[in-house]
């Protein structure tokens, strides 16, 4: 049985943009050197940071799955995007990241073979990873009103 996710934007005014999903609003905005108010994180920041929610949400499944104590858990992720875009392997114009490197800091008494087996496993299940490791199919229009 699938499951369908939705989440409305609407932009409030100038470069400010408010998100809200389940009841829940977040507030995006640009920095000041891209002519934003530097109000809120940009969109990027924001999908970043939801690979890194999710990475860690894995994480805890896992070792829990795999009875392995977990002490403590934080990510660090870097995104790099090229102002103007980047051509692809295939000549074509992209405007996303592109790389995504991240670092998952792990504090636990198990050894590194052990924990190896939960950065495996997260990996398979975090949606968001598979998200940016994997083509989505993706389809989008417009209605004016």
């Amino acid at each position: 049985m699938t499951k369908i996710f939705k989440v409305e934007a609407t932009w409030l005014e100038g470069t400010q943009i408010e998100s809200e999903t389940r009841g829940f609003k977040i507030r995006m905005d640009k920095p000041l050197e891209e002519n934003g108010t530097n109000l809120a994180p940009k969109p990027a920041e924001v999908s970043l940071q939801a690979l890194g929610s999710c990475l860690l949400f894995a994480y805890l499944y896992a070792a829990n799955k795999l009875k392995i104590a977990i002490d403590g858990l934080k990510v660090e992720i870097e995104g790099e995007v090229i102002p103007g875009g980047w051509e692809d392997v295939q000549n074509n114009k992209r405007a996303g990241f592109k790389t995504v490197q991240f670092e998952v800091q792990v504090k636990s008494s198990h050894s590194k073979e052990e924990i190896q087996k939960v950065h495996d496993l997260a990996l398979k299940v975090s949606p968001m990873y598979d998200n940016f490791s994997h083509p989505v199919n993706l389809t989008g229009s417009f209605v004016i009103q």
